[in-house]
């Protein structure tokens, strides 16, 4: 067993894990304890600021009743996701899975990764703009970085696990955490998944908004593990849409360079007027308004402007993820939003339209 005083307690006794732990503290010269034995577990549970569980010791340490804290994650390799996705909820922890969550992990360890992560609320201000394409590239630039999740919230669509490439993959949609709520076991392993990113989508027969409490229960438990939550949550109004907007850290509307689709995206900002909106006008040949003067039309901020790039509908239709052949300028200008939205650790801060 390690000693002296630290801030980080690993509870393992794998061999392969500790390595894998010591290996990411070492590359942010971060300290990290090991104990296995639990007389050494119960000494450290309340003192560490964190504590990292083991899948191979997360039954003993669910078992010796320890009192509840938080900054708790559990770690296994590739192969054990149902085991730790069962204890996650029992001990209230984050769930790591390795080799894939290695540069997570170092963040962690290195306690530079935010506790809760930033939510991104894409909110469509007229038809026919590509805002799910923008929801999945946005998604999937945000996964490059770390762990990311993409909620599809409009169900009049045709459904973004279809966008992604995700439709054929196993995993929990709408229909399974529809009576999701308060706080969710962790939900890595549970999700379809595809390039590594986790989407949560509606099922093919069952199209039904979930609740409110639901919509809300699912978004924490993924930003809860410090993954970027990125929601496509359409124009229809519904309680499900209202909570996403209402947890979102970012909004940001979808608005082409026509008269017509200002004046869409104008109603549909109308009531969120006490809410920072930053907007992504869509740019084509035949476009009547400069990128700059719509978002002074609509009281936003210009976060960027994307071309109309006719190969996304083509790699849609083939069921492949943005950025993946015509898309890869997509996915740089993707990139290059993101950085933007959360910058390089987190969230920007909200702030109200009216003040800028």
């Amino acid at each position: 067993m390690n000693t002296g005083r630290t801030t980080t307690v690993l509870i393992s006794g794998d061999s392969d894990l500790v390595q894998a732990v010591l290996a990411a503290a070492a590359t942010r010269d971060s300290a990290v304890a090991t104990v296995s034995q639990p007389s050494d577990i119960r000494s450290r549970w309340r003192d560490a600021t964190m504590v990292l569980v083991g899948f191979d010791l997360a039954a003993t340490v669910a078992g010796l009743a320890l009192p509840p804290r938080s900054d708790i994650y559990l770690l296994g390799p590739a192969g054990t996701e149902d085991q730790l996705a069962a204890w996650s909820m029992p001990l209230r922890a984050t769930v790591i899975t390795l080799p894939s969550g290695s540069r997570w992990l170092a963040q962690v360890v290195s306690g530079s990764v935010s506790s809760h992560g930033p939510v991104i609320a894409i909110v469509p201000g007229a038809g026919g703009v590509g805002a799910s394409t923008l929801a999945a590239g946005l998604a999937l630039a945000a996964q490059r970085r770390g762990p990311a999740a993409l909620l599809d919230l409009d169900f009049l669509g045709g459904g973004l696990d279809l966008v992604v490439g995700a439709e054929a993959e196993p995993g929990w949609r709408w229909d399974t955490l529809r009576s999701a709520t308060g706080q969710v076991a962790d939900l890595s392993g549970r999700l379809p998944t595809v390039d590594g990113l986790a989407v949560v989508a509606a099922s093919r027969t069952d199209r039904r908004d979930p609740p409110a409490e639901a919509v809300s229960a699912v978004i924490d438990g993924l930003a809860r593990t410090g993954a970027v939550v990125v929601a496509d949550v359409g124009r229809a109004a519904s309680p499900a849409r209202d909570e996403a907007i209402r947890a979102a850290t970012r909004l940001v509307t979808v608005c082409g360079q026509s008269v017509r689709s200002v004046a869409a995206t104008t109603a549909v900002l109308a009531d969120l007027t006490d809410r920072r909106v930053d907007v992504v006008v869509r740019t084509d040949r035949s476009g009547a308004i400069a990128p700059s003067a719509v978002a002074d039309a609509l009281g936003c901020s210009l976060l960027a402007s994307l071309p109309t790039l006719p190969g996304l509908t083509l790699l849609a239709d083939r069921g492949l993820p943005p950025g993946r052949l015509a898309g890869r300028r997509w996915a740089r200008l993707c990139r290059q939003i993101i950085d933007q939205l959360i910058g390089p650790t987190g969230p920007s801060p909200a702030t109200d339209r009216r003040s800028r």
